[in-house]
C-alpha cells in the first residue's frame, strides 16, 4: 500500500475511483480496463447508493456541457425498473435492492490484483468491518456534505475511526482541507494522509497545471510553518496532545 500512496517519481499515484454498478460483468470489465491503463489502486465509493437531496444543485439548474459525459459508463444498460405494487417505494423497493453490500466489497477484491480502498467511511463499526473484508485502506469522507445532510465534519469523525482500526491500515481523510493547519490537524487526529479536492480544482481553473502545482506548494509551505510554530519536527510528533493544546 505504501508503494501505491507514493506513486512514481515523475508523477503522482494513479487511483481509479469506482462506483459499483448493478451489472457485475460491466463492473468487472471496467476494473480490467483500469488495470490495463496502468492504475495502481481502486477507490470504491461506498457512501452514495443513491443521490442526496441537493437543493442548491437543482436551483442552479446545472447540466453537463455538450460533449461531456460519463464515458466510462458507455454501454451500461440501465436495469429494468421493478414492477411495484401500490404503496411500494421506487427508492426502497427498487433502487436500494441493488445497492452494494459488504459481500460486493469482498467480490471486488477477488476480481482485481489492485489494492482496494473504501471512500466514505464515517463510523467506527464500518471501519472495523472494512478491515475484516481485507481492504487496503480507508478514506474518511462525508462526500463534501453533499449527500447526507447534517453528517458531522470529517475532523469530528476521524478520531473514533482511527481508534477503531488501531493503525492496521492507511487512514486518509477527505473534506475541508484548505490550509496547512488543516493538514496538521488531520494528522494529529489520526490520519495517515489527506486528500485535497476543491483547492486543486480552483488552482486548475485559474492557471491550469501551474495553478495546481502552486496550490500544492502553498499547502506544503503552510504545513511546514504550522509544524514549526507547533513545535513538531516531524509529522510523527503531531498527536492528539497537539490538538488538545490548540483547542485550549
Amino acid at each position: 500500500v505504501a508503494q501505491v500512496v507514493l506513486g512514481e517519481a515523475d508523477r503522482g499515484p494513479l487511483w481509479f475511483q469506482l462506483y459499483l454498478q448493478p451489472d457485475r460483468g460491466f463492473t468487472r470489465a471496467l476494473v480490467q480496463r483500469a488495470e490495463a491503463a496502468g492504475y495502481e489502486a481502486l477507490v470504491l465509493t461506498v457512501d452514495a447508493p443513491v443521490s442526496g437531496a441537493r437543493d442548491r444543485e437543482r436551483r442552479a439548474g446545472f447540466t453537463l456541457p455538450p460533449g461531456i459525459s460519463a464515458v466510462n459508463l458507455q454501454g451500461l444498460q440501465a436495469p429494468a425498473p421493478a414492477a411495484l405494487q401500490p404503496g411500494q417505494s421506487p427508492l426502497f423497493d427498487d433502487l436500494l435492492t441493488r445497492a452494494p453490500s459488504w459481500d460486493d466489497v469482498i467480490w471486488l477484491r477477488e476480481q482485481t490484483r489492485l489494492p482496494v480502498l473504501l471512500k466514505g467511511i464515517t463510523h467506527p463499526a464500518d471501519a472495523q468491518q472494512a478491515l475484516a473484508c481485507g481492504v487496503a485502506g480507508l478514506i474518511v469522507s462525508n462526500h463534501g456534505g453533499r449527500t447526507l445532510d447534517t453528517l458531522p465534519a470529517t475532523a469530528n469523525l476521524l478520531p473514533a475511526i482511527a481508534q477503531a482500526v488501531g493503525g492496521a491500515l492507511p487512514l486518509l481523510v477527505d473534506g475541508g482541507i484548505r490550509r496547512g493547519t488543516d493538514v496538521l490537524k488531520a494528522i494529529a487526529l489520526g490520519a495517515t494522509a489527506v486528500l485535497v479536492g476543491r483547492p486543486v480544482i480552483h488552482g486548475l481553473a485559474n492557471a491550469g497545471a501551474t495553478g495546481v502545482a502552486h496550490v500544492i506548494r502553498l499547502l506544503r509551505d503552510e504545513t511546514e510553518i504550522a509544524m514549526a510554530l507547533s513545535g513538531c519536527r516531524t509529522l510523527d510528533e503531531a498527536s492528539a496532545a497537539l490538538w488538545s493544546r490548540q483547542s485550549g
